[in-house]
């Protein structure tokens, strides 16, 4: 058995966190892409929605398989380098599922204004993105509140959260914000913290009104 040093165990743990990530983005885009050449509505969609097919089509090209060997190098140095890896790399990572994370969000209120011409598009984007935003919104917050801090919650602090605090808290109550219905643990500390917990909160109502509303359409539609 590996034993790593502390700082090296919290870079493999966070990778960890990153390919889940990925691997629910890539969910995402192959429920959408399935279903782009069976859907009208989909076809004669505005703008937004085209964007964001775009997007996918470009994430998802063939030429990201790339990746395929990018993902387990990262793994390996992560585990056998003497040094931990430059923080640099896991940002660029995290910046771009904080791009899928916003784009994401205005794509499934879009699918509000469209016909339900397909509802396993409606219902997988859904249920695909939950999983997403608990995950990319865990990463957010302990990466701002760990970022040069000499401990955690000095910008976000957990409510019920005991000592010592670690990653795995911040997404195991971003995921209780989801199963509560919108009932948030975390807690802005400075304004900074204040700002992020209040954008989550806002953006978690919002996919749950959402949520609540394509169920009550499915139901009227099997009924």
């Amino acid at each position: 058995m590996i034993n790593l040093p502390p700082n090296k165990l919290a870079q493999v743990k966070e990778l960890l966190a990153l390919t889940l990530l990925g691997l629910l983005s890539a969910f995402s885009a192959y429920l959408l892409l399935k279903e782009e050449a069976k859907s009208l509505a989909i076809q004669n969609a505005n703008p937004i929605i085209r964007a964001y097919f775009s997007f996918s089509h470009a994430t998802h090209h063939p030429l990201n398989a790339l990746f395929v060997f990018l993902v387990p190098s990262l793994w390996l140095m992560a585990l056998f380098a003497k040094r931990p890896l430059p923080r640099i790399i896991f940002d660029v990572v995290g910046a771009h599922f904080v791009f899928r994370l916003l784009f994401g969000f205005v794509f499934v209120n879009v699918l509000i204004f469209l016909p339900a011409a397909s509802p396993p598009l409606l219902l997988g984007q859904i249920v695909a993105y939950l999983p997403f935003f608990v995950m990319m919104w865990g990463w957010l917050m302990w990466r701002f509140d760990c970022s040069g801090q000499e401990s955690p919650q000095q910008i976000i602090a957990i409510s019920g959260a005991q000592e010592p605090i670690h990653s795995f808290d911040y997404y195991h109550a971003s995921a209780s914000c989801l199963i509560n219905q919108g009932k948030s643990e975390f807690q802005g500390v400075t304004k900074l913290g204040r700002f992020l917990v209040l954008i989550h909160n806002l953006m978690l109502l919002d996919v749950l009104g959402i949520a609540l509303v394509r169920a009550y359409g499915l139901l009227q539609k099997m009924l």
